[in-house]
């Protein structure tokens, strides 16, 4: 048996120990299944739940929610930075600029070096949502929206990026899919903040690593691309035999697993449900139904099921988002994840340096160039 055993991607390999959340049996946050969470509380709690280890009183809550709004808004210098970058510059690549230039406006930064984690984790959940707003409607032609952080974090973000109030469901819907996406084990992005944060890396260069991450496709499917899948099949006339097609070709359907030995993703069930209600309300049955019949094929079929994305993607477009939003929305709702993690991290800090295989070329002996007559 070979000492070193490869397994590509760390398949298998457990790389760190953690109080932050797990996946067997439902996934859960530091203990709370996400699906009740994401039915009975607010984002703001689950954040303060994954930063600090327990729910917030409501005294805590209310120190919680005024920090955000005492943060103020985007500093004047990030404002012009937003404006220079030209227009057709992809969204996630215009939050991780704003990240590193947020570091440098951080009130709890001091003499060059940050005081406190999660002051930090503060200060991006009430920027970021700006941030985007801004640059979102800057890029439209719009005039920006006013923050407001006096009603939920999630109609204070929808109101940031739509400009009105939401409805009750549309609320609702809006906070489960920020819950239901703050954390999940140690998935890529999180993987990178852990390892560039064991470095004594600062935080905010933690979180420009996972952003980065974030923003590969086969970590957070295309938006577009399972808006487009799911219209594509509609406009066949038979979803089914769409579906069938997309198989024997050997393509892949985005917003699905990879492989039939994962286990079904537990947030499904919970953006399902809004996915149906929302459908239902505004009478966007059809592509609903579509999807259901993709689902099964998948299932059926192939033997894997749906990605958060799958049902997140549609739930934001039934809540009318356009699908550059939906990665950046992502970002805003995995920061206090990330955040819990880099803490952790850091306070039972091991260096991350895993081995390599080489399979390059044998050792071999180095020949001078002849010298020129």
């Amino acid at each position: 048996m070979e000492r070193h055993p490869y397994r590509p991607g760390l398949a298998g390999i457990v790389a760190t120990e953690t109080e932050i959340s797990q996946i067997q049996d439902g996934l859960t946050y530091r203990g709370y299944l996400v699906d009740e969470l994401a039915r009975e509380a607010m984002f703001l709690e689950v954040a303060y739940l994954l930063l600090h280890g327990e729910l917030p009183s409501h005294e805590e809550m209310a120190d919680f929610q005024t920090m955000l709004i005492e943060s103020g808004q985007l500093p004047y210098p990030v404002l012009k930075a937003l404006e220079s970058i030209p227009p057709h510059i992809d969204m996630m690549e215009v939050v991780r600029s704003g990240v590193s230039l947020l570091a440098h406006f951080d009130p709890q930064m001091e003499y060059g070096m940050f005081m406190s984690d999660i002051s930090n984790a503060q200060y991006l959940l009430a920027m970021l949502p700006q941030l985007i707003s801004f640059r979102y409607h800057y890029v439209n032609g719009k005039k920006p929206v006013v923050p407001n952080f006096q009603h939920s974090y999630a109609g204070s973000f929808w109101y940031m990026l739509k400009g009105d109030e939401p409805t009750q469901l549309e609320e609702e819907a809006f906070n489960a899919l920020l819950i239901s996406q703050a954390d999940y084990g140690l998935a890529p992005s999180t993987f990178a903040a852990r390892v560039v944060a064991s470095t004594g890396s600062p935080l905010y260069s933690s979180i420009n690593a996972a952003i980065g991450s974030l923003n590969g496709q086969l970590h957070c499917s295309s938006g577009a691309g399972v808006l487009d899948a799911l219209q594509e099949a509609m406009h066949s006339g038979n979803a089914e035999e769409w579906a069938c097609q997309e198989i024997t070709k050997g393509r892949r359907v985005l917003g699905f697993q990879h492989s039939p030995r994962k286990p079904r993703d537990p947030r499904a069930a919970v953006l399902k449900n809004y996915c149906v209600q929302v459908a239902d309300a505004l009478g966007l049955n059809a592509m609903e139904a579509t999807a259901d019949a993709i689902e099964d094929v998948m299932a059926k079929v192939s033997r894997v099921h749906p990605r958060v994305e799958w049902h997140a993607s549609r739930l934001l477009h039934y809540l009318g988002f356009e699908p550059e939003l939906f990665t950046p929305i992502f970002a805003v709702s995995r920061m206090a994840g990330w955040v819990a993690h880099i803490v952790e991290q850091t306070e039972n800090n091991h260096l991350y340096q895993p081995l390599s295989r080489y399979v390059g070329m044998d050792q071999r002996k180095y020949k001078p160039l002849p010298l020129r007559s």
